[in-house]
């Protein structure tokens, strides 16, 4: 009987390395070549930094692969308060007196800073660490973030991301640039939400210096985390191409080198449990083959049945999931694309890659197409044109003349 990680993908037991077949200085250079769009994109989120509003940012640019320093990077700023910082050059910010160490409704200690009411995520859950201790390195650590984003506004070669709300007004945004040209020409990026019909789209130039795009929704303002990765990451790439005359990285199908090869042929998975509970249809890859300090991706288009009635469909690529999209459960009998994008650890013998539901035995859903690559988001491509998948299979013989049919 095989275990959960290796049933649903393939007969292979183990973690077998299926690269192509060839010498190691060709696979090497194949893999280079392949795995540019990856190395572009982590190129291209280095030239950015936020101006606050909450964490959101931060977190696209982790998720993305990268680790920028920045004051606002994980931090809550107000628009109105942002602005009067600037225009003041924070002249305030961190002397003495002026932070204090709190504790959020999530639990974790936070710097606040009184004069200008920007609230820096320390990293630190309470109780972990003395409030007296954190706040004295806050004060050192925030002082020289302060430097650091007054040198880089006065050099202007970063572009600046803030989030516009619906509701805000765009005088508080003409406002903000203003702040931000009396110290130097940075560019700006004017981040709005497009809903749920969001497509691809580039990045459109507003104004000298001031670029305008949208994402397809912006994260939960106390779960900045919940980041909704790959349109951010397209218009990254998008409002960087813009700036410096570059063309936009290829995200297109074959853009990333194959990390392992899965078999991507047309799938039923059904549920295994009577009760709802999780069924795993997952391949277990050993981390040591290919490393810990990538971003791998797992992607499959899935096609949720009419008749569907368990809780979720999603992707794994690791246990630690960085970007994410799951299975749109009100969207049936059409494919739709899930992905999972994380690292894999260190120290563990097993990682599960591929496709897990939350339902039970009486729940199934179809999958086509599992790729697993470098990068911190799926290829873009077009859905799959095959026959509509039967809302049950009459049997084993089916299912075997169409996994012969489209594998």
């Amino acid at each position: 009987m095989k275990s959960g990680h290796e049933r649903g993908w393939t007969n292979a037991r183990g973690s077998r390395d299926l690269r192509p077949k060839g010498s190691a200085r060709q696979t090497d250079t194949v893999s280079e070549i392949r795995n540019a769009g990856a190395a572009a994109l982590s190129k291209r989120l280095h030239g950015f930094r936020s101006l606050g509003d909450n964490c959101e940012f931060g977190f696209v640019q982790r998720y993305g692969g990268v680790e920028p320093s920045g004051l606002l990077r994980f931090a809550y700023t107000p628009i109105e308060d942002l602005i009067r910082g600037l225009r003041c050059g924070f002249a305030d910010f961190g002397v003495p007196g002026d932070l204090r160490i709190a504790v959020s409704d999530g639990g974790t200690y936070y710097c606040h800073s009184l004069h200008y009411n920007i609230w820096s995520n320390t990293g630190h859950p309470a109780g972990s660490i003395d409030p007296a201790l954190l706040l004295e390195r806050e004060y050192g650590r925030l002082a020289h973030l302060k430097r650091k984003m007054l040198d880089d506004l006065a050099d202007g070669s970063k572009i600046l991301v803030r989030k516009a709300g619906r509701e805000e007004p765009a005088s508080a945004f003409a406002q903000l640039a203003e702040a931000v040209w009396a110290h130097g020409p940075s560019t700006l990026l004017r981040v709005t939400e497009a809903g749920p019909d969001w497509r691809p789209e580039p990045a459109q130039p507003v104004a000298d210096r001031l670029i305008e795009g949208r994402v397809r929704r912006f994260a939960p303002t106390e779960q900045a985390w919940d980041v909704d990765l790959e349109p951010w990451l397209r218009l990254v790439d998008s409002a960087y191409a813009l700036k410096h005359g570059e063309a936009p990285t290829n995200l297109g199908e074959g853009a990333f080198a194959e990390a392992l090869r899965l078999r991507g042929g047309l799938r039923r998975h059904a549920g295994r449990h009577p009760e709802v509970a999780l069924s795993a249809y997952t391949r277990a890859v050993d981390p040591a083959t290919l490393g810990t300090d990538k971003v791998y991706v797992f992607s499959s288009w899935v096609w949720i049945p009419e008749a569907f009635g368990g809780e979720r469909v999603f992707a794994a690529a690791g246990y630690a999931r960085l970007g994410w999209r799951d299975a749109d459960l009100s969207k049936r009998a059409c494919w739709q694309r899930v992905w999972a994008a994380g690292r894999m650890r260190a120290g563990v013998d097993r990682e599960p890659v591929g496709l897990g539901m939350i339902g039970t035995k009486r729940d199934s859903f179809w999958s086509y197409g599992a790729r697993f690559h470098e990068g911190p988001i799926p290829e873009q491509g077009a859905p799959p044109r095959l026959p509509t998948p039967p809302a049950r299979p009459d049997g084993l013989g089916l299912l075997a003349r169409l996994r012969s049919r489209f594998s």
